[in-house]
C-alpha cells in the first residue's frame, strides 16, 4: 500500500478516515509566551501554506509573543506569527524492494507549495490527541491535586499511523516560567507496528531499510512586520521576497531565521515601524510590539537523535553493507564513524517554500542524493569554530574531528525560509522504536558576535565559506517621515530603547532560549549545560527522553475573577491558594501580588498596584480585592488584566491568568428605568462595542438577569435579548430574529426580571 500520490486524498479519506472513525484535529500550546498549534496528523502551526490565503490566521503559527493580534489605524493584524507550517517526512525501502522506484514516503505535515497538500487519509491516520494541563493552579483558583512537579505545565500527546506502518507519537511540553516560556520541546517516537491506516491490523512486517527522517520548518519572522510593509504575507510580496536569512549555530544544532532587509534595503532589517512618529511611540513604550515589527529569531534545535538504528554503510564490503547510500560515501571515508554509520545529519538544507511531495520524493528524500555537502577535511578552515569561554586547543581539534564528514548548510538560498534537516539511513525491524527530540525556540534576535553559519554576500547568496557574527538589534534603525523620506531614528536600537515587555526575563536572544530548553530537557542548571557546549545530540550524555526535574519554579499566579461595579470601576479578585503551593525547586515563598493592565495582549503592561500576601490583606469575602478606578479606561473599552505572584527575591510567575475584560457599569441591584441609546438611532450613529459599531443600540440600567423583548409598531416580536451578566448594559444589533435588517420606524421594548419587575419604553430608528 504505497500512498505517495497527493492527487488521491479524497478517496482515501472517504474509506480509511470514515471506516476507522478518524478525524484531523489539533490542540494549542498556550501556556507560555510561545504558542503553537499541534495537529494529530503531523502538522505544526498549520498545513504548509505560502499562498495568498495564508495572510490571516486565527490559530497560533509559532506565535511569539502570545496574544499578539491587534488593530492599528483600523486595520486588523493577526499578530506575530513566525511559521508557514512544519512537519516530519519519512522515506524508506522495504527489505526486498530496493531502488528509488520502490521507495515509500510518508509526508506528515510540512508539505505543499503555494497551497498545502492534504496529509489526512493519505499519509497520516490519526490515532490519538490529548492535552494535559499540569498547572499548579486551576482556572478556578484552587490548587491542582494532580499536579506533577517533575513534569511540564502543559503537555500535548499527538499520535498518528502512517501508510508505511510506522506510528508517530509526538509528546510536546511547554512552561509558563519567565526564563523557560519561549520554547516548546517535542519528543518524537517512531514505532514500527505494521499498521498502515489506523485499523489496528498489521499489514507490513518486512524490515525497513534506508529510512530517512526529515524535520521540515518554514520560518518567517513575522506576519505582522510583513503585513505592515507589504500588506500581505504571501510568497510573491512577502516572506520569500528575499528579506530574511537563515542561520545555523552548530553549538546547539540550531537553525534560526531573522529579517535582514525590506525592499532590498538592509538598513530596514527587522521591519521597523514605517511611520516615524509611531516608531518613536512604539519604541519608547513597547506599544504594538515595539519599534521593530519583525524582531523575532524563530528557529528549531535538534536536541537528540537516535544512533542505535543507523545502518552499517560499507562501500568496500557488500556482506556488511546494509544501505544503498554506500556508493555515495565511497570516495569520502571520513563520512563514516567508527561503527560504519554515516555521520549525521545526512543533509542540512535551506530551500524555497516549494515543498510539494513530488519534489521531495525525487530530491531530498532519495537514497542516492545528498543535497547538502559534507565537511571533508579536518584541516579545513570552514569547520565550525569554538569561541570563548568554551575554547581550548584540544576541544577545538576534537570539535573539528566531530564535524568532519557531517552535512553542512547548502551554500546558496540562505535567503529562503524553509529548512530541512535529514537523518539516516536507518534500519527498522517490526517492533523497533526510533527517537528524536526537537525544540522550537524564538528569541528577540540572536546573540551579538556569536559565530554562526549563514548570511549573504553582495549577490544575495549565502556566505558559507566562513563563520560570521550573528546579527543582532544593537544597530541603527530607520523609519519614514510623512513625505516618505527615510530617517534614522537611532544609532543603536536596543541600547536606546531596550526590550519590550514580552521579553519578560534576562533570557533575550534565541541562543539563550535554546540554552534554557537544554536545561529543561537535561535536568541541568545553566552552568552544567555550558560545560557541555558545544552540545552533541548524539553523545551518550544526551538522553533519548527528557528529564525535566531541575527547573526553578516561581510562585504560581492565582486564578482571577473580574467584575464591573455600579460606579464604573473594575474589581479584580483572587483567593490565597497560591500561597499554599509547594515544590522542590520553588524559588521562594509568595510575598507579593502585582496587578497589571494592558491594552494589548503583548503589552506594554501598566502596574496598577500591589498587595502583600498574607491573611491580613484578605477582604470580607476571604478574597484579595483590587479596584481599578483608573478613568483612562473608558466605559465599553476592553483591556487585558493579569496578576503575577512574586517571591521576596523578585522571581515572578508567568501571566497565566491573562483575561480580556470589557469595562462597563455594573448591573443595578433593582431595575428601575431602562434607557435605549442612541435614541433616535439615525443612520450610522450606533455606539461602539464588540460588534458592528454602525449598527448597535445599547440598553442601559439593567440588573444581572433580565429579558428584553423588542416589538414593531404593529406589535410583532422583532428580537429577544437574554441578559445574564454583571453589566449595566447590553447591545443589540439592528437585525430581526430572522436575520433581516430592521427598517425605519418606532419600536417598543419590554424589560422583565425573574422577580417580576417590568419596564416598557420605545426607541426610533431612522435610516
Amino acid at each position: 500500500m504505497k500512498l505517495n500520490n497527493y492527487f488521491l486524498p479524497f478517496f482515501v479519506i472517504s474509506i480509511s478516515g470514515l471506516l476507522y472513525g478518524q478525524s484531523q484535529d489539533y490542540r494549542v500550546h498556550d501556556r507560555g509566551m510561545l504558542h503553537q498549534t499541534v495537529y494529530n496528523t503531523g502538522e505544526l502551526g498549520r498545513p504548509w501554506e505560502t499562498g495568498s490565503q495564508g495572510d490571516q490566521t486565527s490559530l497560533p503559527l509559532m506565535e511569539w509573543p502570545s496574544h499578539s493580534a491587534l488593530s492599528f489605524n483600523n486595520v486588523p493584524y493577526s499578530g506575530q506569527h513566525n511559521s508557514i507550517g512544519a512537519g516530519v517526512l519519512i522515506a524508506g525501502n522495504l527489505d526486498s524492494l530496493p531502488g528509488q522506484a520502490n521507495r515509500w514516503f510518508a509526508h506528515c505535515g510540512g508539505v505543499g507549495a503555494s497551497l498545502p497538500e492534504i496529509t489526512f487519509g493519505v499519509w497520516s491516520f490519526p490515532t490519538g490527541l490529548q492535552k494535559i494541563e499540569n498547572y499548579p493552579i486551576n482556572s478556578n483558583g484552587n490548587l491542582n491535586p494532580a499536579y506533577d512537579p517533575n513534569e511540564a505545565e502543559e503537555i500535548i500527546i499527538a499520535s498518528w499511523q502512517t501508510n508505511m506502518g510506522i506510528k508517530v507519537i509526538r509528546t510536546s511540553r511547554a512552561y509558563s516560567y519567565p526564563d523557560y516560556d519561549d520554547f516548546i520541546i517535542y519528543e518524537y517516537a517512531f514505532v514500527y507496528n505494521g499498521d498502515v491506516n489506523g485499523s489496528g491490523k498489521v499489514a507490513v512486517t518486512k524490515t525497513w531499510k534506508d529510512l530517512q527522517f526529515s524535520f521540515v520548518y518554514g520560518l518567517a519572522p513575522s506576519m505582522y512586520g510583513y503585513e505592515r510593509h507589504y500588506n500581505d504575507w504571501k510568497y510573491d510580496g512577502g516572506i520569500y521576497k528575499g528579506d530574511q536569512d537563515m542561520f545555523w549555530d552548530s553549538d546547539y544544532w540550531l537553525t534560526f531565521n531573522m529579517d535582514r532587509q525590506t525592499n532590498l534595503d538592509t538598513s530596514l532589517a527587522g521591519k521597523p515601524e514605517p511611520d516615524s512618529t509611531q516608531f518613536g511611540i512604539n519604541a519608547r513604550t513597547g506599544a504594538n510590539g515595539g519599534g521593530l515589527c519583525s524582531p523575532q529569531a524563530p528557529g528549531f534545535s535538534i536536541m537528540y537523535f537516535d544512533t542505535t538504528h543507523l545502518a552499517i554503510v560499507d562501500p568496500n564490503n557488500s556482506a556488511r553493507n546494509e544501505s544503498e547510500f554506500a556508493p555515495y560515501v565511497s570516495s569520502i571515508p571520513t563520512q563514516l564513524d567508527s561503527h560504519s554509520h554515516i555521520k549525521q545529519p545526512w543533509t542540512n538544507r535551506i530551500q524555497t517554500g516549494d515543498v510539494n511531495s513530488g519534489k521531495m520524493e525525487t530530491g531530498e528524500l532519495t537514497s542516492t542524493l545528498r543535497s547538502s555537502s559534507a565537511w571533508s577535511s579536518i584541516s579545513g578552515t570552514n569547520l565550525p569554530p569554538i569561541r570563548a569561554p568554551y575554547y581550548n586547543a584540544t576541544k577545538q581539534a576534537s570539535y573539528k574531528a566531530y564535524w568532519t564528514g557531517r552535512a553542512k548548510l547548502n551554500n546558496t538560498n540562505t535567503t529562503f525560509g524553509r529548512k530541512n534537516i535529514n537523518f539516516g539511513p536507518y534500519t527498522m525491524q517490526l517492533g523497533d522504536t526510533i527517537r528524536f527530540t526537537v525544540a522550537e525556540v524564538v528569541g528577540y534576535g540572536a546573540a551579538p558576535y556569536k559565530p554562526v553559519e549563514g548570511g549573504r554576500d553582495s549577490t544575495g547568496h549565502g556566505i558559507l565559506s566562513r563563520w560570521n557574527s550573528a546579527p543582532s538589534w544593537y544597530k541603527p534603525a530607520y523609519s519614514f517621515d510623512k513625505n516618505h523620506n527615510k530617517v534614522k531614528m537611532t544609532d543603536n536600537y536596543l541600547k536606546d530603547y531596550g526590550f519590550p515587555d514580552f521579553v519578560n526575563s534576562n533570557v533575550h536572544d534565541v541562543m539563550q532560549v535554546t540554552h534554557k530548553a537544554f536545561e529543561a530537557y537535561l535536568g541541568m542548571d545553566s552552568a552544567h549545560v555550558s560545560a557541555l557546549l558545544p552540545i552533541h545530540p548524539d553523545s551518550s550524555i544526551i538522553p533519548s527522553r527528557g528529564i525535566y526535574n531541575n527547573i526553578p519554579v516561581p510562585p504560581p499566579a492565582p486564578g482571577l475573577n473580574l467584575a464591573n461595579t455600579d460606579t464604573a470601576t473594575v474589581v479584580i479578585s483572587w483567593n490565597s491558594n497560591a500561597e499554599s503551593f509547594s515544590h522542590p525547586k520553588l524559588t521562594g515563598k509568595l510575598a507579593v501580588y502585582k496587578i497589571w493592565r494592558s491594552n494589548s495582549g503583548e503589552g506594554p503592561w501598566k502596574l496598577l498596584g500591589s498587595i502583600s500576601a498574607g491573611i491580613g490583606n484578605l477582604g470580607s469575602n476571604n478574597m484579595y480585592n483590587f479596584i481599578d478606578n483608573d478613568q483612562s479606561l473608558t466605559i465599553g473599552e476592553s483591556a487585558w488584566y493579569s496578576v503575577t505572584s512574586e517571591d521576596a527575591n523578585g522571581n515572578r510567575s508567568g501571566r497565566t491568568n491573562m483575561t480580556l475584560f470589557q469595562k462597563n457599569i455594573g448591573a443595578v441591584a433593582k431595575m428601575k428605568k431602562v434607557y435605549a441609546v442612541p435614541n433616535p438611532f439615525v443612520g450610522k450613529s450606533g455606539f461602539g462595542g464588540s460588534g458592528n459599531v454602525n449598527s448597535e443600540i445599547g440598553f442601559y440600567g439593567l440588573p444581572v438577569r433580565c429579558t428584553i423583548r423588542i416589538f414593531s409598531f404593529a406589535g410583532n416580536l422583532v428580537q429577544t435579548i437574554e441578559h445574564n451578566e454583571n453589566s449595566y448594559s447590553v447591545p443589540t444589533f439592528q437585525v430581526s430574529k430572522n436575520g433581516q435588517e430592521i427598517a425605519s420606524g418606532i419600536y417598543f421594548f419590554v424589560a422583565t426580571t425573574p422577580k417580576g419587575d417590568k419596564y416598557s419604553g420605545k426607541f426610533v430608528v431612522i435610516k
